[in-house]
């Protein structure tokens, strides 16, 4: 494992289903005795006649996320942006985008968006779960519910093709328990590593940890069994893959994960 660390920390774009790119835009800490890394990721879907961006990095990942664009769609204008939900680490670089592309339309539930950004009022096209977003070649976006939110607006995507489901805040984790901090945390060198991939599974501690502290409903929510009996449902309906977070490594084996998670989330409830 420890080759696949050394060998795979500079390899963002990566590929992880055919036309799904993991972008990682990892925000480093600098600590007293070592340097820590926390998730910030953002995709893109390309098909034959368009491409979307789910999510938009920091503010402060805009040179790294402009020139990862410029990796996977070369000349090609970005047709889409989909932004989960209005928080900064989700939206925080829509501006740039639109001066990057102008013509680029932003699609998702655009409640309150055009307070946030009035600037690119133009570009908002608001989309609902069930719609559909035709990239050519077989595959399209699908608007999905989200069924772990964080904000009452906020929306899932499914990429039809690659079989990856983007859920923004859910499934969202840290995997060093070691670390007192609400972002999912890990150490340079296992940025770009699926959880299959991981030198240790998640612990249950780490799940609770940013589950409680990123969506502080849960501390109040009891009822993970239905929720994540839902999301269940959903990764059947849709036959996912992978689940591709915002914070947090992309999963690859959702089925082991999933249970972690839950079992978080009940824990976060007894904090």
């Amino acid at each position: 494992m420890s080759n696949i660390v050394e060998t795979m920390a500079d390899e963002f774009p990566r590929e992880i289903s055919p036309g799904v790119f993991w972008m990682g835009a990892c925000l480093p800490f600098h600590l007293s005795d070592r340097v820590i890394h926390g998730h910030n990721s953002a995709y893109v879907v390309r098909g034959t006649e368009a491409s979307v961006i789910i999510d938009t990095g920091n503010p402060s990942s805009w040179p790294t996320i402009s020139a990862k664009l410029d990796d996977i769609l070369g000349d090609e204008p970005l047709t889409y942006v989909f932004p989960t939900h209005p928080e900064l680490p989700h939206t925080g670089n829509l501006p740039r985008l639109v001066e990057k592309y102008p013509n680029v339309k932003v699609v998702g539930d655009m409640h309150d968006y055009h307070l946030f950004y009035p600037q690119i009022v133009d570009n908002l096209n608001p989309r609902l779960p069930g719609d559909r977003i035709d990239l050519g070649g077989g595959q399209e976006l699908l608007i999905v519910e989200a069924m772990i939110r964080d904000l009452p607006n906020t929306q899932w995507a499914f990429a039809t093709d690659g079989k990856v489901l983007f859920t923004a805040d859910g499934f969202c984790y840290m995997h060093r328990p070691e670390l007192d901090d609400e972002d999912p945390l890990h150490l340079p060198g296992e940025c770009a590593l699926t959880t299959d991939e991981l030198r240790e599974p998640i612990a249950v501690e780490n799940a609770a940890f940013f589950t409680g502290s990123a969506l502080y409903w849960a501390r109040f929510n009891n009822d993970a069994d239905r929720v994540y009996d839902r999301v269940l449902g959903l990764v059947d309906e849709l036959d996912v893959r992978f689940v591709a977070p915002t914070h947090g490594n992309v999963i690859t084996n959702v089925r082991e994960v999933e249970p972690i998670i839950r079992a978080g989330h009940k824990q976060a409830y007894r904090y």
